[in-house]
């Protein structure tokens, strides 16, 4: 068995305050077939890493909500997330990341319906727009890999 382990911290800036954050983080363990392939044992730790993301990000923002506070310490900005999915700290996928996925979908026959309709059965959205960075990686590799999923 091949053991993964993935830790992910994150520095959030503590409203009204100059020069102080708190700190967040969470760690995870899992094991995989001896036989799991370099691929394979990339796909899960990218899958590892977005779960600590994901948990880390509602531990933020229900600290945050908490407070009535809404912001972001990873883009600086103020003010609610843009889009529901894009919680506090939460990066949404970059414009070229978005571009990216919708290039290689279309190099790979997929059309818009469909490609909205994986993005939803994976990540519960329908749009590149709304997914993480981590989310847009991921579905990037899908895509790239073996096309039609």
């Amino acid at each position: 068995m091949i053991k993964l382990s993935a830790n992910l911290s994150k520095k959030v800036p503590m409203p009204d305050v100059e020069f102080s954050s708190q700190s967040y983080s969470a760690g995870i363990e899992m094991e995989v077939g001896s036989a799991a392939t370099h691929g394979d044992i990339r796909e899960e730790l990218r899958k590892l890493y977005a779960l600590l993301e994901e948990a880390i990000d509602e531990q933020v923002g229900g600290i945050a909500g908490e407070s009535g506070k809404h912001g972001s310490a990873v883009d600086g900005k103020e003010g609610p997330p843009s889009h529901p999915r894009q919680g506090i700290g939460r990066r949404p996928a970059t414009e070229a990341q978005v571009r990216a996925i919708q290039a290689i979908a279309r190099e790979r026959g997929h059309s818009d319906e469909n490609l909205r309709e994986l993005i939803a059965s994976r990540f519960g959205s329908g749009e590149p727009s709304e997914l993480s960075v981590a989310e847009a990686s991921s579905l990037i590799d899908t895509l790239k890999g073996d096309g039609k999923e």
